[in-house]
């Protein structure tokens, strides 16, 4: 299964839902019994604080939601680059992008097209398959941030890249810095050093000629022509 912690987390939610409901329905019962047991209790006024402590419990229930930040806990991912997605959607399926950027994780939801890597799915379920994953970040990391676009175009072609999508603010040492999972990487601490002498990478200048799509925060790059310069 993938990723079977998951449902066990969902079927605990059912499970105290229920264990709740069963708690909440004996808490009840009880105390109109107990209401109703006037001659054997020395308690006066049973019956008013058993309405009363009923309505507590009835009013903590409905109000509940409203003291609870982000109620319902579903823990959705929302995708909101929709103009995105939409024009992926618009190439065709056989697609594959490259990408370090958050967005990436998406896209295959969102726009239904192939990534090359993603920090979501670098997940060690086995050796071979995070070898292999762990080699695509790492030479990504290295041609995104090289000074010579032979090495971006020798990459485009080692894995079949057709698009690559960049954060406005990827050529920052910053990017790079806030980024936890990148700076795992000795590439990308290395890159790091060669944003700060101010060096400029070789992607960054095909970003006025090949970009076929760009947002507030996203461009997007036409790996044929890259390929092309």
């Amino acid at each position: 299964l993938h990723l079977p912690s998951r449902y066990t987390g969902l079927s605990f939610r059912i499970i105290i839902a229920l264990a709740t409901a069963i708690a909440l329905t004996l808490i009840i019962d009880a105390l109109f019994n107990w209401a109703e047991n006037r001659q054997k209790s020395p308690v006066k006024f049973q019956g008013i604080i058993s309405l009363v402590l009923t309505g507590l419990i009835m009013a903590s229930l409905v109000l509940y939601p409203a003291f609870v930040k982000g109620f319902p806990l579903v823990k959705y991912k929302v995708g909101r680059a929709t103009d995105l997605y939409r024009f992926f959607l618009e190439q065709p399926e056989d697609i594959l992008i490259a990408s370090l950027e958050e967005e990436a994780n998406l896209l295959p939801t969102f726009a239904q097209r192939s990534i090359l890597l993603g920090r979501e799915y670098a997940i060690p379920y086995q050796v071979g398959y995070y070898s292999q994953f762990r080699q695509r970040t790492i030479d990504l990391i290295v041609v995104q941030y090289s000074s010579d676009l032979t090495d971006v175009k020798n990459f485009i072609q080692k894995y079949g890249i057709d698009f690559w999508m960049l954060h406005r603010g990827s050529f920052t040492p910053e990017y790079v810095e806030d980024n936890s999972w990148l700076m795992q990487y000795e590439s990308a601490q290395e890159a790091v050093t060669f944003l700060e002498l101010g060096y400029i990478p070789a992607l960054a200048t095909t970003i006025p000629t090949c970009t076929v799509f760009q947002n507030d925060s996203l461009f997007v790059l036409d790996a044929n022509c890259i390929e092309g310069i």
